[in-house]
């Protein structure tokens, strides 16, 4: 859409084209949940709840949440601020970064992340898909040192890259230590939370992150990179996001192998 429109019927219009075309998507999914039976274990856990447990444990889950569970809450918000910064950062702020500092073409640098968004899509699954074999904290421990280790090297080749080559092999480094963050965060979110407060906390956990990490990103790096002088400001930011996260990550518990229905 952005190769096809100006710059200015963008901004006017065409930035709407996007939404509109996800509404009919939003039905979708909404039509899909309203039909959706909920698990059996979830089912039978209700049906062998005392009246007064499910008044108190199931009606205000929030109050629960805070009351009960406040480290799983604050452990499990810390563990997806990587998810939020690093997916915001190679999904939404890469195009601008690669046009604006690596001064490649607006419509280059939207092909480079498009490249990326593939091999995204077709890594997540096969990191979901390990984290059943490995476990859920050894693979956001891993994709927590990987950001760690490759975020500012990749960085600087980049800033150094002279073909458009070598960038989108940077990015889908990028994006290939992002899966094994993100195939295997939402369970770890599920799991992190027992049955009556599940839903809650992986809600206010996740999207908490990506409200106030998450959809400022860009915002920041923009700033950062101002303030400092520096191209690299992106990837210190990013590892200090993914220290944060390391650190949070270990505080947790692990219940791998154990069913939910356990928790």
């Amino acid at each position: 859409m952005f190769s096809m429109l100006s710059d200015s019927a963008v901004n006017t219009w065409g930035w709407r084209i996007p939404f509109l075309l996800s509404g009919p998507l939003g039905l979708i999914g909404r039509y899909i949940r309203v039909h959706l039976e909920d698990s059996p274990a979830y089912q039978e856990m209700r049906a062998e709840m005392p009246q007064e447990q499910k008044s108190a444990g199931w009606s205000e889950p929030l109050r629960l949440l805070f009351r009960d569970h406040r480290h799983e809450t604050l452990i499990t918000f810390g563990v997806s601020c990587l998810n939020a910064v690093a997916f915001y950062m190679l999904l939404t702020y890469m195009p601008t970064y690669a046009h604006q500092e690596l001064g490649f073409s607006q419509d280059t640098a939207n092909f480079a992340t498009s490249v990326t968004l593939v091999c995204y899509i077709v890594s997540i699954f096969l990191m979901g898909h390990m984290s059943d074999s490995f476990g859920r904290r050894r693979m956001l421990i891993s994709a927590c040192i990987a950001f760690i280790v490759v975020s500012i090297p990749l960085f600087v080749v980049m800033t150094k890259a002279t073909t458009l080559m070598v960038v989108i092999l940077c990015q889908i480094v990028f994006a290939i230590v992002l899966t094994a963050n993100d195939g295997t965060l939402a369970t770890f979110l599920a799991e992190s939370f027992p049955t009556n407060v599940r839903y809650s906390g992986f809600a206010l956990s996740f999207n908490g992150a990506n409200a106030l990490l998450g959809g400022t990103t860009p915002f920041v790096l923009t700033w950062l990179i101002k303030v400092s002088g520096s191209s690299l400001a992106p990837a210190v930011y990013l590892t200090v996001i993914a220290l944060i996260a390391m650190v949070a990550i270990f505080r947790s518990r692990t219940i791998h192998g154990s069913e939910l229905t356990e928790t």
